[in-house]
Protein backbone atom coordinates (compact mmCIF):
# COMPACT_ATOMS: atom_id res chain seq x y z
CA UNK A 1 0.00 0.00 0.00
CA UNK A 2 2.84 2.43 0.83
CA UNK A 3 5.87 3.25 -1.96
CA UNK A 4 8.63 0.82 -2.08
CA UNK A 5 11.36 3.55 -2.54
CA UNK A 6 12.06 6.05 -0.21
CA UNK A 7 9.72 9.33 -0.27
CA UNK A 8 11.51 12.60 -2.31
CA UNK A 9 8.32 14.96 -2.27
CA UNK A 10 5.55 15.72 0.10
CA UNK A 11 2.92 18.23 -0.36
CA UNK A 12 -1.03 18.88 1.85
CA UNK A 13 -3.69 20.21 0.43
CA UNK A 14 -4.99 23.55 1.18
CA UNK A 15 -7.70 22.22 2.63
CA UNK A 16 -5.33 19.41 4.74
CA UNK A 17 -7.48 17.05 3.93
CA UNK A 18 -5.17 15.16 1.65
CA UNK A 19 -1.22 14.14 1.48
CA UNK A 20 0.27 13.76 -1.68
CA UNK A 21 3.97 11.90 -1.62
CA UNK A 22 6.44 11.16 -4.79
CA UNK A 23 8.75 8.31 -4.43
CA UNK A 24 11.52 6.46 -5.77
CA UNK A 25 9.30 3.83 -7.23
CA UNK A 26 7.79 5.88 -9.60
CA UNK A 27 4.56 6.64 -8.46
CA UNK A 28 2.56 9.10 -6.87
CA UNK A 29 0.38 8.50 -4.43
CA UNK A 30 -2.61 10.57 -2.60
CA UNK A 31 -3.48 9.78 1.28
CA UNK A 32 -6.61 10.29 3.32
CA UNK A 33 -5.84 12.17 6.37
CA UNK A 34 -8.81 11.94 8.05
CA UNK A 35 -9.38 7.93 6.95
CA UNK A 36 -5.71 7.34 7.26
CA UNK A 37 -5.76 5.35 3.91
CA UNK A 38 -4.81 5.74 0.17
CA UNK A 39 -6.88 7.57 -2.11
CA UNK A 40 -4.83 7.07 -5.72
CA UNK A 41 -1.55 5.66 -6.80
CA UNK A 42 -0.63 7.44 -10.27
CA UNK A 43 2.07 5.07 -12.11
CA UNK A 44 4.16 8.00 -13.32
CA UNK A 45 5.65 6.12 -16.34
CA UNK A 46 9.13 7.35 -15.99
CA UNK A 47 12.36 5.81 -16.96
CA UNK A 48 14.37 7.26 -14.26
CA UNK A 49 15.67 5.08 -11.46
CA UNK A 50 14.90 8.59 -9.26
CA UNK A 51 11.36 8.28 -9.28
CA UNK A 52 9.38 11.08 -8.79
CA UNK A 53 11.37 14.20 -7.16
CA UNK A 54 8.41 16.97 -6.82
CA UNK A 55 5.13 17.12 -6.22
CA UNK A 56 2.95 20.08 -5.20
CA UNK A 57 -0.65 20.56 -4.57
CA UNK A 58 -3.03 23.14 -6.52
CA UNK A 59 -4.91 25.76 -4.50
CA UNK A 60 -8.19 24.42 -5.80
CA UNK A 61 -7.24 20.78 -3.90
CA UNK A 62 -8.80 19.00 -6.75
CA UNK A 63 -5.34 18.93 -8.78
CA UNK A 64 -1.85 18.58 -8.44
CA UNK A 65 1.71 18.31 -9.75
CA UNK A 66 4.66 15.85 -10.41
CA UNK A 67 7.90 16.14 -11.80
CA UNK A 68 10.42 13.55 -12.70
CA UNK A 69 13.99 12.41 -11.08
CA UNK A 70 16.96 11.79 -13.72
CA UNK A 71 16.27 12.39 -16.97
CA UNK A 72 12.91 13.26 -16.70
CA UNK A 73 12.01 16.71 -17.51
CA UNK A 74 8.20 16.74 -17.57
CA UNK A 75 5.60 18.12 -15.24
CA UNK A 76 2.27 16.33 -15.12
CA UNK A 77 -0.87 17.66 -13.97
CA UNK A 78 -3.48 15.03 -12.22
CA UNK A 79 -6.31 14.69 -10.66
CA UNK A 80 -6.80 13.72 -6.65
CA UNK A 81 -8.67 10.57 -8.11
CA UNK A 82 -5.50 9.74 -10.02
CA UNK A 83 -6.57 10.60 -13.21
CA UNK A 84 -3.59 12.19 -15.90
CA UNK A 85 -4.90 15.80 -16.84
CA UNK A 86 -2.28 16.64 -18.98
CA UNK A 87 1.80 15.94 -19.72
CA UNK A 88 3.91 19.41 -20.17
CA UNK A 89 7.20 17.35 -22.11
CA UNK A 90 10.70 18.89 -21.49
CA UNK A 91 9.84 21.58 -19.56
CA UNK A 92 12.97 22.08 -18.77
CA UNK A 93 16.20 20.47 -20.54
CA UNK A 94 17.54 18.58 -17.29
CA UNK A 95 15.01 17.11 -14.48
CA UNK A 96 12.81 18.61 -12.47
CA UNK A 97 13.78 18.91 -9.26
CA UNK A 98 11.18 21.18 -7.71
CA UNK A 99 7.50 22.16 -7.88
CA UNK A 100 5.33 24.93 -6.53
CA UNK A 101 1.91 26.32 -7.15
CA UNK A 102 0.94 29.77 -6.91
CA UNK A 103 -2.31 31.18 -5.57
CA UNK A 104 -4.05 32.20 -8.67
CA UNK A 105 -4.65 28.25 -9.47
CA UNK A 106 -3.44 28.66 -13.07
CA UNK A 107 0.42 29.42 -12.66
CA UNK A 108 3.23 27.24 -11.01
CA UNK A 109 7.37 27.18 -11.05
CA UNK A 110 9.36 24.29 -11.85
CA UNK A 111 13.06 24.17 -10.73
CA UNK A 112 15.24 22.01 -12.76
CA UNK A 113 18.89 20.26 -12.73
CA UNK A 114 19.37 22.69 -15.69
CA UNK A 115 19.76 25.80 -13.09
CA UNK A 116 16.59 27.37 -14.30
CA UNK A 117 13.38 28.14 -12.58
CA UNK A 118 10.09 28.41 -15.25
CA UNK A 119 6.75 30.43 -14.40
CA UNK A 120 4.64 28.34 -16.72
CA UNK A 121 0.39 28.13 -17.29
CA UNK A 122 -1.15 24.88 -15.49
CA UNK A 123 -3.76 24.58 -18.26
CA UNK A 124 -1.43 24.35 -21.47
CA UNK A 125 2.48 24.66 -20.47
CA UNK A 126 3.59 27.99 -21.43
CA UNK A 127 6.47 29.19 -20.39
CA UNK A 128 5.39 32.80 -19.46
CA UNK A 129 9.28 33.46 -18.03
CA UNK A 130 12.38 31.70 -17.19
CA UNK A 131 15.15 33.05 -14.28
CA UNK A 132 18.32 31.57 -15.43
CA UNK A 133 21.71 32.10 -13.70
CA UNK A 134 21.71 29.90 -10.62
CA UNK A 135 24.83 28.22 -9.70
CA UNK A 136 23.35 24.49 -9.33
CA UNK A 137 20.89 23.28 -9.62
CA UNK A 138 17.00 24.41 -7.92
CA UNK A 139 16.63 21.56 -4.93
CA UNK A 140 13.70 23.73 -3.27
CA UNK A 141 10.87 26.71 -4.33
Amino acid sequence: MGHTEFVNALAVTPDGQHIISGAGDKLVKVWSVATKSLVSSCATGLASSFGVAAVAAMPDGQRFLSGGGARNKNVRVWLLNGTLENTFSELHTDRVTALVALPDNQHALSGGADRTVKLFNVNDGAVLRIFKHHTKYVSSL
